[in-house]
Formats: structure tokens, sequence, C-alpha cells
């Protein structure tokens, strides 16, 4: 049995959105639109109900991975000053991000800086006591898989351990922040957040792109880690399914996931997840970047109005802009990008599957905004005070 969150209805979009709306009838799209609100007294899990897993079936794996390093859990401790809250980036779904340095004959460079994600075996999304082997196990294999390893917006791992005590792995990344904590602060300028977006946008359209495409199904901005460099890192796999992976799991099914950047029709109508599951995702994730807004979850007698897809649908407007006053006032700023980007958000947020673009489609679009037929790729890091029209949505 799956118990599903909320359904809200998709606005209309006019201009580029029209290109991905379906044929299919009018009414029969309209009474579907409509169908009521469901499971308010679910708002925070997706529930499914399978067998539990067998600790059979772990008998006979061995981490047996000749490129990665093996930590001791004394190691990981030793890096990260005992697990120490100052070391702390951020908390994910399964557990804790730290920054860390590696010293010595550990990596052959003297005081590296690295960050150490932990799993928590407490975490309430942990459906099994197996869970922590599975993921570092499937970790391991994605980012040690050549065709993955070598895209520049994964992590790439050092090693991992895989004690009783802790469970974790090393990247080769020195955190700036989570993209969670950097949403709503000063540190990324308008040019720095296109980059992010697109950077992003481009791995999607990677991971979906290829033979048998990877589907991530619970991307969202606590799982992506911003470097010095600015550059987006994508940190969590612990419930990506398909390409070498094969399906997702029986277990992982089982495991809680966030509703605040995931697919409404989804939860709705059932179905098998997609890439236009991802695209939804996705979309939350823009928008937060350009409104400087979060999903925050911790009152849930107020969910739907921390929710960023459903706030966005209220404050939409045709040709309007949904980006942050701030944010207007930097360099390069152009208000056509404004309400460019915020159209295309709201194109990824579509109630409706057969209504959002392709990943492809995202990252051409992004590609024509103003600013990077401009400048290209490059990042400014100066904030200018030139202020153009405002068009934001009042």
């Amino acid at each position: 049995m799956r118990l599903i969150n909320i359904h809200l209805p998709s606005v209309h979009l006019e201009g580029e959105c029209q290109k991905y709306k379906s044929k299919k009838s009018s009414n029969q799209a309209a009474s579907v639109a409509e169908l009521p609100v469901i499971a308010g007294f679910l708002l925070h899990h997706l529930v499914y109900h399978i067998p539990s897993l067998d600790p059979r079936e772990l008998h006979g794996n061995k981490m047996d991975f000749a490129k990665s390093e093996v930590f001791t859990s004394e190691d990981l401790k030793a890096c990260t000053n005992n697990l120490n809250i100052k070391s702390l980036v951020g908390v994910i779904q399964f557990g804790k991000l730290y920054r860390g340095k590696i010293k010595g004959v550990m990596t052959g460079t003297e005081g590296q800086d690295v960050m150490v994600k932990i799993w928590d075996k407490k975490s309430e999304n942990m459906a099994f006591p197996y869970d922590e082997y599975l993921m570092v196990k499937k970790e391991v294999e994605i980012l040690t898989n050549p065709t993955m390893n070598s895209h520049p917006n994964l992590a790439k791992l050092i090693g991992y351990c895989f004690e009783e005590e802790i469970k974790g792995v090393v990247y080769d990344l020195s955190p700036l922040d989570s993209l969670q904590n950097l949403m709503v602060k000063d540190d990324l300028n308008w040019l720095q957040r296109i980059n992010v977006v697109l950077e992003i946008a481009r791995l999607l359209k990677f991971l979906h792109g290829q033979d048998k495409p990877y589907l991530i199904y619970n991307i969202n901005a606590s799982h992506i880690v911003v470097d010095w460099d600015f550059k987006p890192k994508l940190i969590d796999f612990g419930q990506i399914g398909k390409g070498i992976i094969g399906e997702m799991s029986r277990q992982n099914k089982q495991i809680t996931m966030p509703i605040h950047h995931h697919d409404p029709y989804f939860t709705l109508r059932g179905g098998d997840w997609d890439t236009s599951s991802e695209v939804f995702s996705f979309g939350v994730i823009l928008l937060g970047l350009i409104a400087k807004r979060t999903c925050e979850l911790e009152k849930p007698d107020i969910v739907l109005d921390h929710l960023l897809h459903v706030w966005a649908k209220k404050e939409y407007k045709p040709q309007c802009s949904l980006v942050h006053n701030s944010l207007q006032e930097d360099w390069g700023y152009h208000a056509q990008d404004g309400i460019a980007i915020t159209e295309l958000g709201m194109c990824c947020i579509e109630f409706f599957p057969r209504n959002r673009p392709t990943m492809k489609d995202v990252v051409e679009r992004l590609e024509s905004l103003h600013i990077l037929q401009r400048l290209g790729d490059s990042r400014a890091h100066k904030r200018g005070k030139k202020f153009h029209d405002n068009a934001m949505c009042l």
C-alpha cells in the first residue's frame, strides 16, 4: 500500500510551455486536474509496504573495490576533529556531511581538504538494519565506474569506511556549503546561480541520456554541495536506480521520501518514477535558487505554505519574474532572463508530466539566456549596482 501526499492543479502557462502541452481531450485533463487533495495526514512520507530484507542476502558480498582507499572509523574521526559540529556541512536524508583533512600516507597529499559523508543508522529514513551496507556498496560501485567518475558534477570518491562504528565515504571535495544552505544567502550572485543551475541540468541530461538511464529519485538541494569554485557536486546516491545498478531494490522502495522536491503527479497517481519526475525536482531547485527560498518543513501544521512549488504557483503571473529583488541588482542580470528562467521553472513543475520539458530542452533554454550568450560560462565574482527594470510578480 502506498500513501500519497498532495495534489495541486497546475497553473496555465503561456508562451514556451505550450510546445509541451498534450493534444489530449481538454475535458479529460480538466477532470483529472481537479482531483481532491489526498493524505493530508501523511505530508512527510511516501510509505511502501513490502517484505523486509532477508539478512542472508548480504552473505558473500564483499566491499572489494581496488581503486578506493579503505579507511577506519578512527581515520574518519581524526580527519573531522571527532565529527565535531564545527566541521558539519549539513544534514542529508541518510546522514551527515563533514569537512575534513586527510594527511600524509592516506592520499600522498599533506593536508588535503576532503568531505566526509557518514550514514546515520538511527535515521528514520533507514528502512532496514542493512541499508548502510547497501548504500555504501552502491555508491562505491557508481563512483568507481569509468563512465561516471569522470563527470565534473559528481563527487570524486577517495575511499570508504565500513565498520560497525561508522559507515561512510570520503570525497575529494572542498565544500563551500550545501546548495540548500546557499540558496538564501548572498554568497552566490546571479551569474553563479545560473551556472549552478546549468551544471545541474547538464548532469541530469547526462544521467538520463545513458543507454541505460539513471534515476536519482531523491534529488534535492541538500544532496548537492557547492565547492569553492562554485561548482555543484551531487553527493547522495542512496536511492539511485537503473543504469549499472538496475531497478530500485525492494528495500529501497520502503525508504521514506521527502515531499518538498517530490513529483505530486507520481505521488497521487502512482505508476513508475521516470525522468519527468526528476524534471519536477529540478524545477523546485531552480525556483529556489532564483527566488532565494528553501523548503522548510519544521512546522508540519503549515507545511503547504513551505512547499516551494506551492508558493511559486500562487505567486506566478505570465510574463513576470520570481527572481529575488537583490539578485536583480547584480551585474549581468537581464529582465528578460528573469522572465525566461521563471517560465522554465514553472514548466518543470507542471502537474502533468507530459507538459514538462526534458532535461535536453532545459539545457538548451538555459544556454539561450542573454547572460550566457554574452559571457559563456564565465563566472562573475563581483556584484554590480546597475538596476534593470523590475519584472517581479507583484
